[in-house]
């Protein structure tokens, strides 16, 4: 991925965020006709310790959990080992019309933020499964009132489906995120886009004018 220094984000903090906050992912492999790619939910680990700079590796490894189906042809690549797998995670973003500089004399562009996790992987067994499944469950099921509990159905209704997927873990062997925020524009172009997306409706643009203004604070002071 290409990074341009000042869109780095200011902390490793910054970029775990993404996956924390939007753990639906794209799970890329090279297989044996080409490219194969999954989408599906990747937790960080609870043991996962998320300190240091990026570029570069935390202090204790990051490592993601996720599942698939064993019917999928991505599946037979997990068994190999020291495959490189790369996880993508999008962020909020926003296509940036030139109408909102000042000066309207910007082309325009995108702000994004993205993070990408590479690594291999390690295949769980059946109660490693289980608990993966069930932290993903609590970790979906609660943001929402009153949301779902797998203990509302028989545990069989959970077990019987084990012999349909696989889980494992990536162990992240590096790590690049890129916080594409405006930090090369100028300053009043940037903080305008911050000002036009702070009026819409959707939270994800206002997330987003927080994280411009943020990574542009010091250029502010």
């Amino acid at each position: 991925m290409f990074v341009r220094p000042c869109w780095q984000p200011t902390s490793r903090q910054d970029a775990l965020a993404i996956i924390e906050q939007h753990p639906w992912a794209l799970l890329v492999s090279n297989g044996e006709d080409g490219p194969l790619a999954t989408n599906l939910p990747l937790l960080m680990a609870a043991s996962s310790n998320p300190d240091g700079d990026v570029p570069g590796l935390p202090e204790q490894p990051l490592v993601l959990t996720g599942h698939l189906a064993r019917a999928n042809e991505h599946a037979r690549e997990l068994a190999k080992p020291g495959v490189p797998f790369l996880a993508i995670f999008e962020g909020p973003w926003s296509y940036v019309t030139a109408s909102w500089y000042p000066g309207r004399d910007m082309p325009s562009t995108y702000y994004y933020t993205a993070v990408h996790c590479y690594g291999t992987i390690e295949l769980q067994d059946e109660p490693e499964l289980d608990n993966s499944l069930e932290e993903l469950t609590q970790h979906m099921e609660s943001q929402y009132p009153g949301g779902w509990s797998t203990r509302e159905v028989p545990r069989s209704e959970i077990t019987r489906r084990f012999a349909g997927i696989i889980g494992f873990r990536m162990r992240v062997n590096k790590l690049e995120a890129k916080f594409k925020l405006g930090q090369d524009e100028p300053l009043r172009d940037a903080l305008a886009v911050a000002e036009a997306l702070e009026t819409h409706e959707s939270p994800e643009d206002r997330v987003l004018a927080g994280l411009i203004r943020k990574h542009n604070l010091s250029r502010a002071s």
